[in-house]
């Protein structure tokens, strides 16, 4: 199936319905770090032993360490949970958008064009 850019986030991850659901009632605390969304299951005893770093790309949740996104197809529900809370998943979009804005000033000011 061929989704647009614009379609919601659930759309473009297509992830399977047991997933989905997962991301939705389990208890995910979000911080917002330099390198993505740290996600941590709360719903766990341990809830420190449950934390991943989901990374953002092309404004979609990308990757994620854990061992469901890297052994099974489709997003893990650590990603599908980045994608369907929008506050989340829109602070990780404008963090990214202004870390390009700086890197590409910060190459600018280093590699000043000459007349």
């Amino acid at each position: 199936m061929s989704t647009s850019p614009s379609a919601h986030p659930i759309e473009r991850l297509d992830p399977p319905q047991r997933t989905l659901r997962r991301a939705q009632y389990e208890a995910f605390e979000f911080e917002l770090v330099a390198q993505g969304v740290l996600v941590r299951n709360a719903s766990h005893a341990t809830p420190e032993d449950h934390e991943y770093l989901v990374t953002i790309e092309d404004g979609l949740p990308h990757s994620c360490p854990c061992p469901a996104d890297e052994h099974h197809q489709g997003a893990c529900k650590h990603r599908v949970a980045v994608a369907i809370r929008t506050p989340v998943l829109e602070a990780a979009r404008n963090a990214q958008r202004i870390r390009e804005l700086q890197t590409s000033k910060m190459q600018a000011t280093a590699n000043p064009l000459t007349p």
